[in-house]
């Protein structure tokens, strides 16, 4: 074979590889087929939703400090009670019995330091005679009148008295003291008495009423649980990503469970602190602009907060959003290959469309990931 016919073939080689190339590449290489969508113009009210239940800020439960059963109850659930009102007594026939008991005791050590004072005076008077009597020997002694023996006899006598009397004045401390404790015993034995007289604090609502006469209570376990009516509020749950635009005050319609079909006006009361790591929800607190009765407090409730009018926003589902090597952004579909598009948006409305401020137009075809890996470049189909 001569030269020219060998570089014909290498030639025609050369071609057929390249056509198979082509071929491969443009026709036979796989192409993956995804949906689409492109951004739209519109006016949107953005809007934060969440649901959640009716609930009281001012929630108080009344329990006896020790326990005790109930001997009388006066209110029952549903009851709109006033301050100041006796709702619950309970069985005090223990502390009586220990009130008692430190009454007598207290009596036995008046009795007892009421002997004790006539003693101490008693004695105060043989210290007065003790020491008069041995001033008096003092000063006989140098003139030789009395014998050393009385005199020592004498000094003996005032110091014994002078004992007795710091003993006695001792005893009557003593007894004061205990005289003080069972005061004390009686007045804590009365206020724990004066206790299981259950009233109510403020003017409220009867929530529950959690035990019945004859029925033994625990200290601290409630027998009545009361409400403020004028503190009943929502407290919904709103997602992490709409809640840094809430602001307190802000107006909020509320849709109750058990009337779907007449909202109520309310505002932001309070904005919780801390959000929920797993739901990745933030508390927030609807408080209604208008009390209103009856309301079921743990009834499943729903409440819209409007933060935002926008004209002319350009507009992308959420599902479109993805991240691509850490950024935020969406893949565009240009001439059958696939682009990643950095993005930034305003915020996300509550039906899940975002504001979008800048990256695309609303000429851009925009991918649906849909779950599915998608690379740069990669061959797409629409």
């Amino acid at each position: 074979m001569n030269r020219a016919s060998m570089m014909k073939n290498i030639l025609i080689l050369v071609v057929i590889m390249a056509i198979g190339s082509f071929f491969y590449f443009k026709v036979y290489l796989p192409k993956i087929t995804f949906a689409s969508i492109s951004p739209i113009i519109q006016d949107v009210n953005e809007t934060a939703f969440g649901v959640g239940t009716v609930e009281a800020k001012e929630t108080i439960v009344l329990a006896p400090k020790t326990t005790a059963k109930v001997l009388s109850l006066f209110a029952d659930q549903g009851e709109t009670v006033t301050k100041g009102k006796l709702l619950a007594i309970m069985d005090p026939s223990d502390l009586l019995a220990s009130k008692e008991e430190a009454s007598m005791a207290m009596k036995k050590s008046q009795m007892s330091l009421f002997s004790q004072q006539s003693l101490l005076k008693e004695l105060e008077a043989k210290y007065h005679l003790a020491y008069t009597t041995l001033t008096r020997y003092q000063h006989l002694i140098s003139e030789g009148f009395v014998a050393q023996a009385e005199l020592d006899a004498a000094f003996s006598a005032e110091q014994s008295a002078k004992a007795q009397v710091e003993n006695a004045t001792w005893q009557v401390n003593l007894m004061q003291a205990d005289i003080t404790r069972n005061e004390a015993l009686v007045k804590s034995s009365n206020a724990k008495i004066e206790d299981l007289a259950l009233k109510a604090p403020e003017n409220m609502v009867v929530l529950s009423r959690d035990a019945e006469v004859g029925s033994t209570v625990l200290a601290g376990s409630p027998v009545f649980r009361l409400i403020n009516p004028s503190s009943i509020w929502v407290k919904i749950y709103i997602n992490e990503r709409q809640s840094g635009a809430l602001h307190v005050n802000e107006s909020a319609s509320i849709t109750l469970r058990s009337h779907p079909s007449t909202p109520y006006s309310g505002h932001i009361a309070r904005i919780g602190l801390e959000s929920d790591r797993t739901t990745e929800e933030r508390e927030v607190d609807i408080a209604f602009d208008q009390p209103q009765q009856p309301l079921y407090v743990g009834e499943r409730a729903e409440a819209t907060i409007s933060l935002a009018q926008h004209t002319h926003a350009l507009t992308l589902p959420l599902l479109t959003l993805t991240t691509h090597q850490g950024i935020k952004g969406v893949w565009l579909a240009k001439q059958g290959h696939a682009h990643f598009q950095p993005l930034t948006f305003h915020s996300i409305s509550a039906d899940g469309l975002m504001i979008v401020k800048e990256g695309i137009t609303d000429k851009d075809t925009i991918l649906i990931p849909a779950g599915r890996d998608i690379t740069e470049g990669m061959r797409i189909r629409l």
